[in-house]
Protein backbone atom coordinates (compact mmCIF):
# COMPACT_ATOMS: atom_id res chain seq x y z
CA UNK A 1 0.00 0.00 0.00
CA UNK A 2 1.66 3.62 -1.27
CA UNK A 3 2.41 6.02 2.16
CA UNK A 4 -0.02 8.89 1.99
CA UNK A 5 2.35 11.55 1.07
CA UNK A 6 2.03 14.75 3.61
CA UNK A 7 2.77 18.32 2.31
CA UNK A 8 6.02 20.42 3.48
CA UNK A 9 4.89 23.88 5.61
CA UNK A 10 6.07 25.56 2.26
CA UNK A 11 3.78 23.60 -0.06
CA UNK A 12 0.46 24.03 2.37
CA UNK A 13 -2.19 26.42 0.75
CA UNK A 14 -1.96 29.90 1.72
CA UNK A 15 -5.28 31.39 3.46
CA UNK A 16 -6.20 34.35 2.17
CA UNK A 17 -4.33 37.77 3.31
CA UNK A 18 -6.60 39.82 5.50
CA UNK A 19 -4.93 42.94 5.10
CA UNK A 20 -4.80 42.39 0.74
CA UNK A 21 -8.66 41.81 1.42
CA UNK A 22 -8.84 44.91 3.10
CA UNK A 23 -6.93 47.46 0.75
CA UNK A 24 -8.61 46.07 -2.27
CA UNK A 25 -12.54 46.80 -0.74
CA UNK A 26 -10.81 50.12 0.67
CA UNK A 27 -10.02 51.07 -3.45
CA UNK A 28 -13.44 49.72 -4.29
CA UNK A 29 -14.88 51.96 -1.87
CA UNK A 30 -12.99 54.68 -3.08
CA UNK A 31 -13.31 53.94 -6.39
CA UNK A 32 -17.01 53.85 -6.03
CA UNK A 33 -16.94 57.78 -4.42
CA UNK A 34 -14.60 58.74 -7.11
CA UNK A 35 -17.34 57.51 -9.75
CA UNK A 36 -20.30 58.63 -7.73
CA UNK A 37 -18.83 62.28 -7.17
CA UNK A 38 -18.10 62.42 -11.10
CA UNK A 39 -21.77 62.00 -12.00
CA UNK A 40 -22.71 64.44 -9.47
CA UNK A 41 -20.56 66.96 -11.28
CA UNK A 42 -21.35 65.68 -14.30
CA UNK A 43 -24.81 66.16 -13.86
CA UNK A 44 -24.30 69.56 -12.21
CA UNK A 45 -22.70 71.36 -14.76
CA UNK A 46 -24.54 69.82 -17.10
CA UNK A 47 -21.78 68.20 -19.78
CA UNK A 48 -24.35 66.63 -21.33
CA UNK A 49 -27.50 68.56 -21.02
CA UNK A 50 -29.14 70.66 -24.30
CA UNK A 51 -31.25 73.44 -24.36
CA UNK A 52 -33.56 72.50 -27.23
CA UNK A 53 -35.65 76.06 -28.47
CA UNK A 54 -38.80 77.01 -27.12
CA UNK A 55 -40.39 80.34 -26.83
CA UNK A 56 -43.44 82.23 -25.54
CA UNK A 57 -44.08 84.62 -28.07
CA UNK A 58 -42.30 87.16 -30.11
CA UNK A 59 -39.37 88.68 -28.36
CA UNK A 60 -37.12 92.15 -28.86
CA UNK A 61 -34.11 92.89 -26.84
CA UNK A 62 -33.65 95.95 -24.85
CA UNK A 63 -30.21 97.37 -23.97
CA UNK A 64 -28.62 97.06 -21.10
CA UNK A 65 -25.34 95.36 -19.72
CA UNK A 66 -25.14 92.87 -17.02
CA UNK A 67 -29.30 92.48 -16.07
CA UNK A 68 -28.60 89.98 -13.87
CA UNK A 69 -31.71 89.71 -11.51
CA UNK A 70 -35.42 90.92 -12.02
CA UNK A 71 -38.13 91.78 -9.45
CA UNK A 72 -41.61 93.28 -10.02
CA UNK A 73 -43.61 95.20 -8.19
CA UNK A 74 -47.19 94.72 -9.26
CA UNK A 75 -48.93 97.26 -7.76
CA UNK A 76 -47.25 100.49 -9.67
CA UNK A 77 -46.20 97.74 -12.14
CA UNK A 78 -42.80 98.42 -12.79
CA UNK A 79 -39.75 96.01 -13.02
CA UNK A 80 -36.89 95.98 -10.73
CA UNK A 81 -33.66 95.32 -12.83
CA UNK A 82 -30.13 94.26 -11.31
CA UNK A 83 -27.60 95.10 -13.38
CA UNK A 84 -23.77 94.29 -12.79
CA UNK A 85 -21.85 92.31 -15.28
CA UNK A 86 -20.69 88.82 -13.93
CA UNK A 87 -16.66 89.14 -12.84
CA UNK A 88 -16.41 93.45 -14.89
CA UNK A 89 -17.61 95.44 -12.30
CA UNK A 90 -18.86 98.50 -13.61
CA UNK A 91 -19.85 102.83 -13.39
CA UNK A 92 -23.09 101.83 -15.28
CA UNK A 93 -24.10 98.74 -12.34
CA UNK A 94 -27.08 99.61 -10.31
CA UNK A 95 -30.63 99.21 -9.91
CA UNK A 96 -32.85 99.99 -13.11
CA UNK A 97 -36.55 100.61 -13.37
CA UNK A 98 -38.29 99.70 -16.23
CA UNK A 99 -42.32 99.74 -17.47
CA UNK A 100 -43.55 97.05 -19.27
CA UNK A 101 -43.93 98.08 -22.74
CA UNK A 102 -41.03 100.33 -22.73
CA UNK A 103 -37.25 99.98 -24.27
CA UNK A 104 -35.72 102.23 -22.13
CA UNK A 105 -34.96 101.40 -18.43
CA UNK A 106 -34.22 104.03 -16.05
CA UNK A 107 -30.86 104.12 -13.59
CA UNK A 108 -32.12 105.04 -9.93
CA UNK A 109 -30.16 107.07 -7.77
CA UNK A 110 -30.11 106.21 -3.82
CA UNK A 111 -27.38 103.75 -4.35
CA UNK A 112 -23.82 104.29 -3.19
CA UNK A 113 -20.92 105.09 -5.48
CA UNK A 114 -19.41 101.43 -5.07
CA UNK A 115 -22.44 99.34 -5.77
CA UNK A 116 -22.28 95.95 -8.03
CA UNK A 117 -26.06 94.38 -7.29
CA UNK A 118 -26.30 90.55 -7.51
CA UNK A 119 -29.90 90.02 -6.58
CA UNK A 120 -32.85 91.42 -5.65
CA UNK A 121 -36.79 91.24 -4.14
CA UNK A 122 -39.39 93.02 -3.53
CA UNK A 123 -41.54 93.32 -0.81
CA UNK A 124 -44.07 95.09 1.18
CA UNK A 125 -44.28 96.66 4.34
CA UNK A 126 -46.44 96.63 7.08
CA UNK A 127 -48.13 100.01 5.94
CA UNK A 128 -48.20 98.65 2.60
CA UNK A 129 -45.13 100.81 0.75
CA UNK A 130 -42.82 98.49 -1.45
CA UNK A 131 -39.86 97.33 0.09
CA UNK A 132 -36.90 96.51 -2.28
CA UNK A 133 -33.53 94.40 -0.96
CA UNK A 134 -30.01 93.78 -2.96
CA UNK A 135 -27.07 91.82 -2.62
CA UNK A 136 -24.35 94.15 -3.29
CA UNK A 137 -20.70 92.85 -4.12
CA UNK A 138 -18.29 95.49 -3.66
CA UNK A 139 -15.64 96.12 -5.89
CA UNK A 140 -12.78 94.52 -3.00
CA UNK A 141 -14.68 91.90 -2.76
CA UNK A 142 -16.81 92.52 0.51
CA UNK A 143 -20.67 91.35 0.44
CA UNK A 144 -23.38 93.71 1.66
CA UNK A 145 -27.12 93.40 1.72
CA UNK A 146 -28.81 96.86 1.65
CA UNK A 147 -32.23 97.70 1.51
CA UNK A 148 -34.04 100.70 0.26
CA UNK A 149 -38.00 101.84 0.70
CA UNK A 150 -39.14 102.30 -3.22
CA UNK A 151 -41.04 105.91 -3.62
CA UNK A 152 -42.80 107.13 -6.58
CA UNK A 153 -43.55 110.47 -7.94
CA UNK A 154 -44.38 112.12 -11.28
CA UNK A 155 -41.26 111.35 -12.24
CA UNK A 156 -41.07 107.40 -11.97
CA UNK A 157 -39.50 105.41 -8.77
CA UNK A 158 -36.62 106.38 -6.45
CA UNK A 159 -34.71 104.58 -3.84
CA UNK A 160 -34.36 105.94 -0.12
CA UNK A 161 -31.91 103.78 1.62
CA UNK A 162 -32.89 102.29 5.12
CA UNK A 163 -30.42 99.61 6.14
CA UNK A 164 -26.98 98.12 4.97
CA UNK A 165 -26.09 94.76 6.55
CA UNK A 166 -22.99 92.83 6.69
CA UNK A 167 -21.58 89.72 8.67
CA UNK A 168 -19.77 86.78 8.84
CA UNK A 169 -22.93 84.54 7.80
CA UNK A 170 -23.81 86.30 4.62
CA UNK A 171 -20.16 86.73 3.55
CA UNK A 172 -20.69 84.79 0.64
CA UNK A 173 -24.66 86.00 -0.07
CA UNK A 174 -26.28 84.50 -3.09
CA UNK A 175 -30.41 84.95 -3.57
CA UNK A 176 -32.36 87.13 -1.74
CA UNK A 177 -36.14 86.94 -0.97
CA UNK A 178 -37.69 90.24 0.84
CA UNK A 179 -40.63 89.77 3.32
CA UNK A 180 -40.89 94.02 4.12
CA UNK A 181 -40.02 95.55 7.09
CA UNK A 182 -35.84 94.91 6.76
CA UNK A 183 -37.07 91.20 7.43
CA UNK A 184 -35.72 89.18 4.80
CA UNK A 185 -34.12 85.42 3.48
CA UNK A 186 -30.45 84.91 2.28
CA UNK A 187 -29.15 82.00 0.78
CA UNK A 188 -25.25 82.06 2.16
CA UNK A 189 -22.37 79.95 1.97
CA UNK A 190 -20.60 80.78 5.87
CA UNK A 191 -17.47 79.19 5.17
CA UNK A 192 -14.90 81.54 6.08
CA UNK A 193 -12.43 79.19 3.54
CA UNK A 194 -12.15 79.89 0.01
CA UNK A 195 -10.84 76.57 -0.77
CA UNK A 196 -13.94 74.71 1.32
CA UNK A 197 -16.48 76.88 -0.51
CA UNK A 198 -15.15 76.31 -3.81
CA UNK A 199 -15.49 72.24 -2.78
CA UNK A 200 -19.11 72.66 -1.57
CA UNK A 201 -19.76 74.65 -4.44
CA UNK A 202 -18.61 71.36 -6.96
CA UNK A 203 -18.81 68.50 -4.97
CA UNK A 204 -21.96 69.02 -3.60
CA UNK A 205 -20.94 68.37 -0.05
CA UNK A 206 -24.17 70.29 1.43
CA UNK A 207 -22.55 72.52 3.63
CA UNK A 208 -24.64 76.31 2.51
CA UNK A 209 -27.17 77.85 4.70
CA UNK A 210 -30.86 79.27 3.88
CA UNK A 211 -30.73 82.97 6.70
CA UNK A 212 -33.26 84.86 7.66
CA UNK A 213 -32.56 88.35 8.93
CA UNK A 214 -35.32 89.47 11.00
CA UNK A 215 -34.00 93.30 10.89
CA UNK A 216 -31.44 92.66 13.39
CA UNK A 217 -29.88 89.60 13.06
CA UNK A 218 -29.24 86.50 10.94
CA UNK A 219 -29.93 83.26 12.32
CA UNK A 220 -29.47 80.08 10.18
CA UNK A 221 -33.13 78.91 8.87
CA UNK A 222 -32.19 75.70 6.98
CA UNK A 223 -29.13 74.17 6.84
CA UNK A 224 -27.22 71.67 4.95
CA UNK A 225 -27.68 72.68 1.62
CA UNK A 226 -25.87 72.13 -1.79
CA UNK A 227 -24.61 75.09 -3.58
CA UNK A 228 -28.28 77.63 -2.86
CA UNK A 229 -28.59 79.69 -5.12
CA UNK A 230 -31.67 81.53 -4.89
CA UNK A 231 -34.95 81.95 -2.68
CA UNK A 232 -38.58 83.21 -3.46
CA UNK A 233 -41.01 84.11 -1.42
CA UNK A 234 -44.98 83.53 -1.78
CA UNK A 235 -47.37 86.48 -2.10
CA UNK A 236 -49.15 85.79 1.12
CA UNK A 237 -45.18 84.43 2.75
CA UNK A 238 -46.52 80.66 3.61
CA UNK A 239 -44.14 79.47 1.19
CA UNK A 240 -40.36 79.49 -0.05
CA UNK A 241 -39.07 78.22 -2.73
CA UNK A 242 -34.48 77.47 -2.54
CA UNK A 243 -32.87 76.53 -6.01
CA UNK A 244 -29.54 74.55 -5.60
CA UNK A 245 -28.00 74.95 -9.06
CA UNK A 246 -25.69 72.20 -8.06
CA UNK A 247 -28.41 69.79 -7.74
CA UNK A 248 -30.21 71.17 -10.44
CA UNK A 249 -33.72 71.69 -8.24
CA UNK A 250 -36.13 73.42 -6.47
CA UNK A 251 -37.03 72.85 -3.24
CA UNK A 252 -40.47 74.00 -1.47
CA UNK A 253 -40.83 75.08 2.22
CA UNK A 254 -43.78 75.97 4.38
CA UNK A 255 -43.53 79.00 6.07
CA UNK A 256 -45.52 79.12 9.73
CA UNK A 257 -47.02 82.55 9.60
CA UNK A 258 -46.16 83.75 13.32
CA UNK A 259 -42.95 81.53 14.21
CA UNK A 260 -41.34 81.35 11.15
CA UNK A 261 -41.02 77.52 11.09
CA UNK A 262 -39.49 76.49 7.67
CA UNK A 263 -41.17 72.63 6.72
CA UNK A 264 -40.06 70.63 3.55
CA UNK A 265 -42.67 69.84 1.06
CA UNK A 266 -41.31 68.50 -1.66
CA UNK A 267 -38.47 69.14 -4.80
CA UNK A 268 -38.37 69.14 -7.78
CA UNK A 269 -35.68 68.35 -10.77
CA UNK A 270 -35.16 71.79 -13.75
CA UNK A 271 -32.94 70.73 -16.79
CA UNK A 272 -30.76 73.77 -15.90
CA UNK A 273 -28.85 75.35 -13.20
CA UNK A 274 -31.03 77.80 -11.62
CA UNK A 275 -29.20 80.95 -11.05
CA UNK A 276 -32.62 82.83 -9.82
CA UNK A 277 -36.40 82.46 -8.76
CA UNK A 278 -39.56 84.52 -9.53
CA UNK A 279 -43.32 83.71 -8.54
CA UNK A 280 -45.90 84.86 -10.77
CA UNK A 281 -49.19 86.50 -9.60
CA UNK A 282 -50.85 83.33 -10.43
CA UNK A 283 -47.97 81.46 -7.81
CA UNK A 284 -46.56 79.59 -10.66
CA UNK A 285 -42.67 79.97 -10.28
CA UNK A 286 -40.54 81.03 -13.36
CA UNK A 287 -36.87 79.83 -12.80
CA UNK A 288 -33.92 80.84 -15.29
CA UNK A 289 -30.44 79.49 -15.73
CA UNK A 290 -28.02 78.49 -18.42
CA UNK A 291 -28.32 75.14 -19.59
CA UNK A 292 -25.05 74.33 -19.15
CA UNK A 293 -22.10 75.79 -17.21
CA UNK A 294 -21.30 78.97 -18.91
CA UNK A 295 -18.00 78.17 -19.41
CA UNK A 296 -19.26 75.11 -21.87
CA UNK A 297 -21.72 77.33 -23.45
CA UNK A 298 -24.24 80.05 -23.96
CA UNK A 299 -27.25 77.77 -24.04
CA UNK A 300 -30.21 79.29 -21.85
CA UNK A 301 -33.41 77.44 -20.75
CA UNK A 302 -36.75 79.01 -18.52
CA UNK A 303 -38.79 77.08 -17.03
CA UNK A 304 -42.55 77.37 -15.38
CA UNK A 305 -43.19 75.56 -12.63
CA UNK A 306 -46.41 74.68 -11.17
CA UNK A 307 -47.14 74.75 -7.26
CA UNK A 308 -50.33 72.73 -5.82
CA UNK A 309 -52.01 74.04 -3.17
CA UNK A 310 -50.18 72.41 -0.95
CA UNK A 311 -47.18 73.82 -1.88
CA UNK A 312 -45.41 70.94 -3.25
CA UNK A 313 -44.21 71.39 -6.82
CA UNK A 314 -46.12 69.58 -9.61
CA UNK A 315 -44.36 70.17 -12.80
CA UNK A 316 -41.80 72.20 -14.59
CA UNK A 317 -42.30 72.93 -18.32
CA UNK A 318 -39.34 74.31 -20.60
CA UNK A 319 -41.38 78.20 -21.70
CA UNK A 320 -37.92 79.39 -23.26
CA UNK A 321 -34.91 77.68 -24.75
CA UNK A 322 -32.14 78.39 -27.26
CA UNK A 323 -28.38 78.25 -27.66
CA UNK A 324 -27.44 81.72 -26.97
CA UNK A 325 -28.85 83.43 -29.78
CA UNK A 326 -31.12 85.30 -27.89
CA UNK A 327 -29.72 85.80 -24.16
CA UNK A 328 -26.86 83.98 -23.41
CA UNK A 329 -26.63 81.99 -20.01
CA UNK A 330 -29.96 83.48 -18.65
CA UNK A 331 -29.77 84.09 -15.20
CA UNK A 332 -33.18 85.51 -14.54
CA UNK A 333 -37.01 85.46 -15.52
CA UNK A 334 -40.14 87.45 -14.97
CA UNK A 335 -43.48 87.04 -16.14
CA UNK A 336 -45.54 90.15 -15.56
CA UNK A 337 -48.46 91.50 -17.46
CA UNK A 338 -48.38 89.64 -20.25
CA UNK A 339 -44.54 90.09 -20.65
CA UNK A 340 -41.93 87.13 -20.05
CA UNK A 341 -39.08 89.12 -18.90
CA UNK A 342 -35.48 87.25 -19.51
CA UNK A 343 -31.76 88.65 -18.19
CA UNK A 344 -28.35 87.51 -17.71
CA UNK A 345 -25.19 88.78 -15.87
CA UNK A 346 -23.42 87.65 -18.93
CA UNK A 347 -25.21 89.40 -21.66
CA UNK A 348 -25.71 93.33 -22.24
CA UNK A 349 -29.50 92.99 -23.23
CA UNK A 350 -32.80 92.07 -21.41
CA UNK A 351 -34.72 90.26 -23.80
CA UNK A 352 -39.18 90.73 -23.54
CA UNK A 353 -41.07 88.18 -24.63
CA UNK A 354 -44.67 88.04 -25.43
CA UNK A 355 -46.63 85.61 -23.10
CA UNK A 356 -50.00 84.67 -22.05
Amino acid sequence: MAKKQSLSPTQQPRKPDRLMRAVVLAWVVVAALVLMTLAKVIKSVGLFSFAGSASPGICRSIALNGPGDLAFEAKNKTLFIAAAREGSPAAGDGIYALNPGSDKPTKLKGTAADFHPTSLAIGYNLDGAPSLVVVNHHANGAVSVEVYNVLYDANGASLNSQASVQGGLARRAGGVAMLGNNRFYLTSNPTSSDFMAALDRWFLLGRADLLFFNGELFREAVNGLSDPSAVAVSADGQRLFVASRGERRVIALSREQYGGALTEQGSISVPLRPEHISVAADGTLWVAGPTRLPALGNASTVVRVVVGTDGKPLSADTVYADDGEGVKAATAAVKADGHLFIGSSHDNKLLDCAAK
